[in-house]
């Protein structure tokens, strides 16, 4: 069960990363923002745009920090530290429990954006799923590799 747990937690850290790449690289807001705006990026005003891209920087690295903790959260996972699961929990709810509430809120403000609801959702399952099952795998040394 424990291989299972960490195999969750890396596929949520792997798309965790994934959306850091997206937003880091973006260079206007995403479409389900414009429609929640009601304009397209070049209606906004310069200085708008650049607030606008510094959030979605900032927003990327609180997406890289999440993945990568995750990731390296998987060694004391495996190793069956009890701790573990409760620390993936943490970092993972801190992080995708506001952008999931977000996603929410844009949503209910213009039904029509499509924010990545499904996607939030799917990673916070992943990692309260891992999570569950680390913290019910058995005590003992790791599962043997093979």
């Amino acid at each position: 069960m424990r291989r299972i747990a960490v195999g969750l937690i890396l596929a949520a850290a792997f798309l965790s990363a994934a959306a850091s790449l997206r937003y880091l690289f973006a260079a206007e807001f995403m479409p389900y923002h414009a429609v929640v705006a009601g304009r397209q990026w070049a209606a906004i005003e310069p200085g708008t745009q650049t607030i606008i891209l510094g959030m979605l920087r900032i927003l990327a690295g609180g997406f890289l920090a999440s993945g990568l903790a995750l990731a390296f959260l998987c060694v004391p996972l495996w190793r069956g530290e009890r701790w573990a699961p409760w620390a993936i929990l943490l970092v993972g709810v801190a992080v995708w429990g506001p952008t999931l509430s977000v996603t929410l809120m844009l949503q209910a403000a213009q039904p029509a954006a499509n924010p990545p609801t499904l996607a939030t959702l799917a990673l916070l399952v992943l990692i309260a799923a891992g999570s569950l099952m680390a913290m019910f795998a058995k005590r003992g040394a790791a599962p043997a590799a093979g």
